[in-house]
């Protein structure tokens, strides 16, 4: 056996000393090569033999995709050649360890031979950082809802911290005094002994003195109200800084009890009757407060869960629609025709059921138009009798000179139909059912149950009918989804969700006021608007446009989404190239491949969005169109930049014609 050279003896002295593991990679061998220390954190036998891809297996699922990443830049002869990156693996023990990797790759003829790197294990450190977070964390969020005031002050009596409880307590927000002198927050007689009181106290000795050791003091608030308060005062020396903290609290209430005891006791039991009415009603505020909020909590919830069931439905529903388009245009058979449209008609049902669910998720992108409701509820009149039957008396009380609105139509249509149905089942015996349309300006906060409207000008449309009515359990849950009183196979339940979902989109609210045998109301509330509402509605053209002799580059991870739109495209004339994700799409384009529009889904697995391709494509070929797909509802776009806004969105489902449309306009543009 070779003796070990002093040098070498004393650099690996040095690296087990500051626990450093080596290993290399050679491409020749395609296997890792370890030293007993790099092999004894991750746990391998000697003879285990691993690559560099079942390296990256072992590692949690969450982290391989990022060590994948890191070792394909490693081998990336563009790149720099390194590596690092900290990445967890399963201990021997059980748990996980924390492993930092770095590695520089050698390059010979713009191929990677080789990658020499170190290994180390930071989990005490992650840990430590992790603790720390959550200290963190913790001592801010008891500071931040803590309800008195809290201040901090260096050794100059500057503000270095102001707490919620500050904020509410003296009318100033943190930013108007945080640096500013504490005297700010004094009434201006007692500021010098004030000072004066803190130098002291700093002097003394004290570490802390709690609320209730010195006599009362004063506060002044930022409208210049002075109050009475109580302090408590701690400090602590850090690095030779001196910092004070501050706790106050408002005792007003207290002396203003304390001041009633001298009353006669006629005037205390007025005062203490009074006290008590305000009481309750603050009570009752905050009870109503809390309802709403757990009401508007639990729609917000169910709009999330809506969004993504939409995303897989949608995907479905275009695989469903886009094959039974392909099969009836090979289909001769008028039969076969008959059944192939009622599973068409079918799957339309369901696509319209997921925009209902999306209404009322507030997730739904409308087409939103300048509107006058007067003569959208007078286009409805002939359909809304033939749909309530002789024994409902249907009358319409509207408004001259009502304001313009802005919403979509179809949605105003389907809420006053869905209003009108609920009102007809109420009534089975007949009633009255009135439609009524009303200008309204509103003051802050004075219309709305669940979600209150600013002020402005406001165009109301109110549904009235005289039937069973609601009672107030009912009423409290009438715009939940999925909440029916009909028997089960009558309704869905979304009737009234989805008119609340659409309404609130639209920047406005809707309201209910119902009485048990008398009858219910239901109101829209919905913001007047400048423009002026158009003369007719424009006309559709059904012609399908037709491709030009374009190439389209389909990105598509779901394979049979990506095989029937393949097969649309081609009919439509196009010529197809297809990636199965974004990085193949990339790279397809950069091998030469050449496309006059990029058609991409925007939510996809491999790590690239349909925004993401789309910013490479706008950077690298800036004279491709792009247009992107999406079962996904709007809000997808939130947190997207600016440059991504002017994006073209085909929802799906889609129907051959809405797809040859999109794409003339986006080519055409």
């Amino acid at each position: 056996m070779s003796q070990e050279h002093p040098l070498e003896s004393r650099y690996r002295i040095a690296l087990e000393s500051a626990q450093i593991g080596i290993w290399t990679w050679s491409r020749a061998s395609g296997f890792i090569v370890w030293d007993d220390q790099a092999r004894s954190m991750l746990g391998f036998a000697p003879e285990v033999r691993l690559s560099l891809g079942e390296l990256a297996a072992l590692a949690h699922p969450q982290d391989r995709s990022q060590l994948s990443e890191a070792l394909r830049a490693a081998l990336d002869p563009s790149g720099d050649g390194t590596l690092a990156v900290d990445v967890r693996f399963l201990a021997e023990q059980g748990g996980m360890r924390w492993l930092s990797l770095y590695g520089r790759s050698e390059f010979h003829d713009g191929v990677v031979a080789r990658i020499c790197g170190a290994v180390r294990d930071v989990t005490t450190s992650r840990s430590l950082e992790a603790q720390s977070w959550q200290l963190e964390a913790r001592l801010s969020a008891i500071v931040s809802i803590a309800a008195d005031a809290i201040i901090s002050l260096d050794s100059e009596q500057r503000i270095t911290l102001f707490n919620d409880g500050a904020e509410r307590l003296f009318g100033y927000r943190r930013d108007e005094v945080v640096g500013q002198h504490l005297e700010m927050l004094i009434p201006e007689r007692y500021r010098a002994a004030h000072g004066e009181h803190v130098h002291r106290f700093g002097a003394a000795g004290n570490v802390a003195r709690p609320m209730g050791q010195r006599s009362e003091i004063f506060a002044r608030r930022k409208n210049g109200d002075e109050f009475p308060a109580e302090a408590s005062i701690s400090h602590i020396e850090i690095e030779g800084e001196r910092i004070y903290t501050v706790v106050l609290r408002d005792v007003s209430e207290r002396k203003r009890a304390l001041d009633l005891l001298t009353l006669s006791r006629a005037e205390l039991e007025a005062r203490v009757a009074e006290r008590t009415a305000e009481l309750q009603a603050e009570m009752k505020r905050r009870e109503d407060t809390q309802a709403q909020l757990v009401r508007t909590q639990r729609m917000e919830a169910f709009g999330q869960l809506t969004g993504g069931v939409a995303h897989d439905f949608n995907n479905l529903l275009t695989v469903i629609t886009g094959n039974l388009e392909l099969i009836e245009m090979r289909l001769e058979d008028e039969k076969l025709r008959t059944l192939l449209k009622r599973a068409h008609d079918a799957a339309e049902m369901g696509a319209r059921l997921t925009s209902r669910l999306l209404t009322f998720a507030r997730r739904r992108q409308f087409s939103p138009s300048p509107l006058n409701l007067n003569e959208q509820v007078m286009g409805m009149v002939d359909l809304l009798r033939r749909t309530l039957g002789e024994d409902i008396d249907l009358n319409a009380k509207l408004a001259p000179r009502l304001w313009t609105v802005r919403a979509d139509p179809s949605e105003v249509e389907n809420a006053v139909l869905n209003l009108a149905i609920n009102a007809r089942d109420a009534m089975p015996k007949g009633g009255r059912l009135l439609i009524e349309t009303a200008n309204v300006t509103a003051e802050q906060g004075q219309i709305g149950t669940i979600d209150r409207l600013p002020a402005g000008d406001y165009v109301r449309l109110s549904v009235s009918d005289t039937g069973t009515g609601m009672p107030e359990d009912v009423l409290a849950h009438a715009f939940e989804p999925f909440f029916t009183t009909k028997q089960p196979g009558r309704g869905t339940g979304l009737g009234l969700s989805t008119i609340y979902g659409f309404v609130r989109q639209s920047g406005g609210t809707a309201t209910i006021y119902s009485e048990p045998d008398l009858g219910t109301t239901v109101t829209l509330y919905l913001p007047r608007t400048d423009d002026d509402a158009p003369a007719a509605a424009e006309l559709r053209d059904d012609h399908v446009p037709l491709a030009r002799g374009e190439a389209v580059l389909l990105v598509e991870d779901n394979a049979e989404v990506r095989e029937v739109t393949r097969q649309r495209l081609e009919i439509l004339g196009y010529r197809v190239l297809e990636a199965s994700n974004g990085a193949t799409a990339i790279a397809l384009l950069a091998a030469g491949s050449t496309v006059d529009i990029v058609f991409s889904d925007v939510v996809m697995a491999g790590g690239l969005s349909g925004f993401d391709v789309a910013r490479e494509v706008r950077q690298r070929w800036p004279t491709t169109r792009i247009l992107l797909t999406s079962g996904y509802p709007d809000d997808i776009l939130r947190g997207q930049g600016a440059e991504m806004q002017d994006l073209r969105i085909l929802r799906k489902p889609y129907s051959r014609l809405e797809l040859a449309k999109a794409l003339r306009d986006v080519l055409d543009a």
